[in-house]
């Protein structure tokens, strides 16, 4: 009987000070350890019982620890986030063109609910903040807006910094709030079309590997400009 329950204890040890390799508590091992640790007080005498008990008590409160630690590592980014303490630089070619994309950004920023640096962040990624870019398939602008989101979001004039902005900013807020509030899964609607993400049954952002290449790089790369 001592040698068993060594056993169990060092089974039980060996829960409350490990996690899997992915950095969370995995849950179907926990609830096996904790499932085990239950039988074996059901077959301990008085003597042995408090052991085992307190060991299982110890595990319990080490699974709700790792739980709280992993909700906090899985917290989504949020549209207004204050984590950004840095900015993304406007590099315009001219001090005037970058004067007024900042003021358009700010503009958008205050109208749509979307961080300023998010909105510098497409725009680095998108244009490098060029108002005359024109992409080989056809997008336009500081925020490279396709042909039939220009005529769906009733663009006149793709290449005019305020209109450009104002509606990609737009465009941006609608993919989020579709999202509720995720924005790398608003970031991937943008660049690769939320029509492709349901073909490819992508359902979080741990899907993003079921996206184009280029989409695959998108998002990581406005991220990184974001959160600078």
């Amino acid at each position: 009987m001592v040698n068993g329950i060594n056993l169990f204890s060092n089974i039980a040890n060996s829960s409350i000070n490990t996690q899997n390799k992915c950095g969370c508590c995995c849950e179907k091992n926990s609830s096996f350890d904790e499932l085990m640790l239950n039988l074996v007080l059901t077959l301990l005498d008085e003597e042995n019982y408090n052991l085992v008990s307190n060991l299982s008590d110890a595990v319990r409160k080490k699974q709700q620890e790792n739980s709280i630690v992993e909700e906090r590592n899985l917290g989504l980014e949020t549209i207004n986030s204050s984590q950004n303490l840095k900015k993304v630089s406007v590099t315009a070619s001219d001090k005037d063109t970058k004067s007024e994309i900042e003021s358009a950004v700010k503009i958008a920023s205050s109208k749509y609910g979307i961080d300023e640096n998010l909105i510098k962040a497409v725009i680095k990624v998108e244009s490098d903040f060029n108002p005359n870019c024109v992409s080989s398939a056809g997008a336009k602008g500081l925020m490279q807006l396709m042909p039939c989101n220009i005529k769906d979001l009733g663009v006149k004039n793709p290449f005019d910094i305020k209109e450009n902005i104002d509606a990609g900013t737009r465009h941006l807020k609608e993919y989020i709030d579709k999202y509720h509030g995720n924005i790398e899964m608003g970031l991937m609607a943008y660049n690769g079309g939320p029509t492709r993400m349901v073909k490819r049954g992508v359902r979080s952002v741990n899907d993003i590997y079921k996206m184009p290449k280029e989409t695959q790089n998108y998002v990581p790369k406005v991220m990184k400009y974001y959160r600078a």
